[in-house]
């Protein structure tokens, strides 16, 4: 028993905000099977609030954070700072073989940085994605977390070819296939079990999901307010249902444009179950979010994009998903775009319920 206990991996896993916790799930569901792996999980606090965090936990039977930080601060600068400080100190002990990050938030690259900083390896899962942007943040924590990983696993073939030309060792290169995709096909069945669409007493296919909330669509009044105006003007199309991240709703408000509200059907940020319920019933979606852009592809519902680029190019050229850059979008051409049902049928590779025992298998 000794023998077999001092032969166990033990990995952090740092989850810190929605997108993370979802990419979680089908790890901790499948690392039952796998007597020498064991995961000890922390999580940042980046998103603290029952909505936007604990509701994932508790839907998706991912355990209890072993390790809670509620790191707090004011500035991005500081909370990054002490997230790296407090992830250095945990992963310092020597059971750890070093840390696991998904995605691109602040967290992933605080606990990158605690990784490298203490000569622990570093997983991370989703890598290779690039907008080319560098003016998102996301990007540069892509690019960095990713230059320090250990192993690199990959959601499309765009991320192999990325990580290549930037001189990443092929050998840490592994296509594993998109983790969020496996956590739709696990949790499918239990869709059903939503009464949202009821409750808001919306018509299935007769409704728009709408998400905003990346820096580069709220930072700036005039922009917001664009983005505002053409979700009013698909309103009068079909119902736009609205929910509302709690930084966007206090821009909103802080630049005086919660009259655009008024035609939209507003409601708080929901799980993850109650979403996917509404993204299943919409007849589209309209977002800046990476991670829905791969959802609705896999689910073949119509994408509208409010950016200049995409890190997930693979939704262009075999998903559902359009780029509407926010210079030049029209309100019709996005309406027109939603209304779409001739998408070919054809499947992402690797897009499947296997891609934790890819990753697990490689652990």
């Amino acid at each position: 028993m000794i023998e077999s206990m001092s032969l166990k991996k033990s990995y952090l896993v740092v989850v810190g905000a929605r997108p993370n916790f979802i990419k979680a799930a089908p790890l901790f569901k499948r690392v039952k099977e796998y007597n020498d792996l064991e995961f000890t999980l922390v999580h940042t606090g980046q998103h603290f609030d029952t909505n936007m965090s604990k509701i994932f936990f508790d839907q998706m039977g991912i355990p209890k954070p072993d390790i809670q930080l509620e790191i707090e601060g004011e500035l991005y600068s500081e909370k990054l700072g002490k997230m790296f400080s407090a992830l250095k100190k945990i992963v310092k002990d020597p059971k750890y073989q070093g840390i696991i990050v998904f995605g691109d938030i602040n967290s992933t690259l605080a606990g990158a940085i605690a990784a490298s900083s203490t000569s622990k390896k570093l997983i991370h899962i989703e890598s290779g994605l690039r907008s080319h942007d560098r003016r998102m943040p996301e990007e540069l924590n892509r690019v960095i977390t990713d230059h320090l990983s250990s192993k690199l696993f990959v959601t499309e073939q765009a991320g192999v070819d990325n990580l290549v030309l930037e001189g990443v060792d092929k050998n840490k290169i592994f296509l594993v296939g998109n983790i969020m995709i496996e956590s739709i096909e696990i949790f499918k069945d239990t869709f059903d079990q939503s009464t949202i669409i009821n409750d808001l007493r919306l018509e299935e296919k007769n409704y728009i999901v709408a998400t905003i909330h990346r820096a580069e669509n709220t930072d700036k009044k005039e922009i917001l307010e664009k983005i505002l105006n053409i979700l009013c003007d698909v309103s009068k199309i079909n119902q736009v249902v609205f929910p509302l991240h709690p930084g966007t709703r206090k821009l909103i408000s802080n630049y005086g444009l919660g009259k655009y509200l008024e035609s939209l059907v507003v409601i708080e940020p929901v799980g993850y179950i109650d979403f996917m319920k509404l993204v299943l019933g919409a007849k589209g979606v309209v977002t800046d979010s990476g991670g829905i852009q791969e959802e609705t592809s896999h689910l073949r519902i119509p994408c509208c994009t409010l950016r200049d680029n995409t890190e997930r190019p693979v939704t262009l050229t075999l998903g559902t998903n359009k780029l509407f850059p926010i210079e030049s979008m029209k309100s019709d051409e996005i309406i027109n775009h939603l209304t779409k049902t001739d998408f070919n049928p054809k499947t992402i590779p690797f897009w499947d319920n296997q891609v934790s025992k890819r990753i697990l298998d490689l652990l």
